[in-house]
């Protein structure tokens, strides 16, 4: 019998949240809210909270149901970016842990771009380059991810993120989405350079510092596409059948 999934779309303003989880009766919906009214709050009281430098709040600052905010503050001071930066990966991930409070055995929960997902079983995860055709036609083949794992990406061709770069997409595979959301922005920062070749090698450069926080990273820009680390195995999506997979 085939596996029955909640499939949707969460629209709560800026927040644009696509699910796919075997958790019928989600409820995302209130969560989100939720979240939501703690960052505001939290940018009420530190108005540097929305700012680009690293931010760091103590333990005893944040309470026992702020947990995205330790989230985005954990990844600020790693990445060095400011806090808003991790917001759609730190997001995404406290969605998929409230899921495996729900013994979710299988979710991803794409935000805008950031991912987080727990599954048992092989899928697929889609490129998406802006205008860039070539590396459109690509996915990355994930294993089962039965603890969690993030994958982020942040561009400065495309979406209405900030970036200082101008890669047409650098993505990052983590452990937590809210990590691998922040490195995505550091990284794709750094993407500037006389031409493509000087360019990608200086966000290669500046992942070299974070190894120790992330799997993989891999950074396009127009014809060129490099990585660092292990990255999932890439395929052509228009060489397999949807069926085949679980396309994302």
């Amino acid at each position: 019998m085939p596996d029955k999934y909640n499939i949707k779309d969460i629209d709560i303003e800026s927040t644009h949240i696509h699910l796919k989880t075997d958790i019928l009766n989600d409820n995302l919906e209130n969560l989100i809210g939720e979240q939501r009214l703690i960052i505001l709050r939290t940018m009420d009281k530190y108005p540097q909270f929305n700012g680009y430098d690293k931010f760091e709040l103590n333990e005893d600052d944040i309470s026992n149901n702020e947990r995205i905010i330790k989230l985005m503050t954990t990844s600020s001071v790693i990445s060095d970016t400011g806090p808003m930066a991790s917001v759609a990966g730190s997001m995404s991930q406290v969605c998929l842990e409230y899921l495996c409070r729900q013994n979710t055995k299988y979710s991803i929960i794409e935000n805008g771009g950031d991912i987080s997902l727990k599954t048992n079983k092989e899928s697929i995860i889609s490129v998406y380059a802006g205008d860039n055709n070539y590396y459109n036609s690509l996915a990355f083949k994930i294993n089962k991810k039965r603890k969690g794992y993030g994958i982020c990406t942040s561009s400065g061709t495309f979406g209405h993120s900030k970036s200082f770069g101008v890669s047409d997409a650098t993505i990052v595979f983590a452990e937590e989405a809210s990590i691998a959301d922040g490195l995505a922005t550091r990284f794709a920062n750094m993407a500037n350079g006389k031409d493509n070749e000087e360019t990608v090698n200086n966000v290669l450069e500046i992942s070299d510092n974070y190894r120790e926080y992330y799997d993989a990273m891999i950074v396009i820009k127009d014809n060129l596409i490099a990585k660092n680390g292990r990255i999932p195995e890439l395929i052509s999506i228009n060489n397999n059948s949807e069926d085949e997979y679980d396309m994302e």
